[in-house]
């Protein structure tokens, strides 16, 4: 917020009409329809509308044109700033500013058949929550005031075109990481050759990310472009835990053949392994926090917080809980190899 840049975006927009343009394409379904006066009307209360929101500064369309050239027509005269009452006066300002020396800016506002009127919204802001608040308000209007029923609309532009991104973006990662979790859980499966096991690997990773997201959310951080990305990439990193942990259990479970030895040798040389992993990765991330854009921040402080997370729950979770499900994980106990064939594995 102490950017030069902010502080002059804000300042600008505090003062002026909004720098953020947005363009709401009015068809009014037959030619001529934007040189009626009923339409014209029509088209400026949806206009006083959209100008009412908090985060619309100004509107313009074919209106200020007609109503700025019929005024001078009448010796401008501000009682006369207004749209005439007859499409014959509408088509007189129209031509009379067509013989002006800058005739094709009319096109910015009306279509050559003048079937289509575009008005163009200047906000003060070019957040795609406050874009799409205005989108579905201009859309209530028109619903409740029925003019759905002679007008459709169509909204384009570059802060409209953040909504559209913005909206394939994250629900576009959100579903991606909802069939991810399937995806990840299948391979699990093939791995161990087990559902159970399966499932077992999850849980770190499922408790992982549902802490950490149900933090980003209770703190109020918006689930944005780096947020949504890294829901599904933190599910292949945090996954690795669980899977070396597990199949490191199984190998040394087969030389031992019961769990309690097994968990012995499990936290001895692979748990100071998997532990010096978690810091290396978790922590090597850290350093992003101190790059100058926010987005990079978020990735360095989401991406440790997860891989931390993930590590600690994998090292306390998983031991305890397959310490209770031991039956169940190693359902037919190994015989303890004999001295002949450790002298033969040596």
């Amino acid at each position: 917020p102490s950017h030069r840049i902010r502080i002059a975006d804000a300042t600008l927009n505090e003062r002026f009409s909004g720098t953020y343009p947005a363009y709401l394409v009015i068809d009014g379904k037959t030619d001529g329809a934007f040189k009626d006066p009923e339409n014209l009307k029509l088209l400026e209360s949806l206009q006083r509308h959209l100008e009412s929101l908090p985060n619309v500064g100004k509107t313009a369309s074919i209106n200020e044109l007609v109503k700025t050239v019929y005024r001078e027509l009448l010796g401008g005269d501000e009682a006369n700033f207004r749209i005439p009452n007859s499409s014959r006066a509408v088509a007189q300002t129209v031509l009379t500013y067509e013989s002006s020396h800058r005739p094709d800016d009319l096109w910015s506002f009306v279509t050559p058949d003048f079937r289509k009127a575009n008005i163009f919204l200047q906000l003060n802001s070019g957040d795609n929550v406050e874009m799409n608040a205005v989108a579905r308000s201009a859309e209530k209007f028109l619903s409740e005031n029925r003019m759905d029923q002679l007008f459709s609309s169509t909204w384009f532009g570059l802060t409209y075109i953040n909504v559209i991104w913005q909206d394939e973006m994250v629900s576009g990662m959100l579903s991606a990481l909802l069939s991810s979790f399937a995806i990840v859980f299948i391979l699990m499966t093939l791995l161990f050759k087990s559902p159970l096991w399966g499932l077992l690997s999850m849980i770190p990773l499922s408790l992982t990310i549902a802490l950490i997201y149900g933090i980003i959310g209770l703190v109020g951080k918006d689930y944005d472009m780096p947020v949504a990305v890294l829901s599904s990439l933190s599910l292949g990193l945090a996954i690795d835990y669980a899977i070396h942990f597990l199949a490191r259990s199984r190998d040394l479970y087969k030389v031992h053949g019961n769990w309690i030895d097994t968990l012995n040798a499990l936290f001895d040389e692979p748990a100071r392994a998997i532990t010096r992993n978690i810091i290396v990765i978790g922590v090597g991330f850290l350093p992003l926090l101190l790059a100058p854009l926010v987005p990079y921040q978020t990735v360095g402080l989401l991406i440790s917080s997860i891989l931390l997370t993930a590590g600690a729950t994998t090292l306390v979770l998983l031991p305890a809980l397959m310490t209770v499900f031991s039956r169940k994980l190693f359902p037919v106990q190994a015989q303890k190899p004999t001295t002949t064939s450790k002298v033969s594995k040596s």
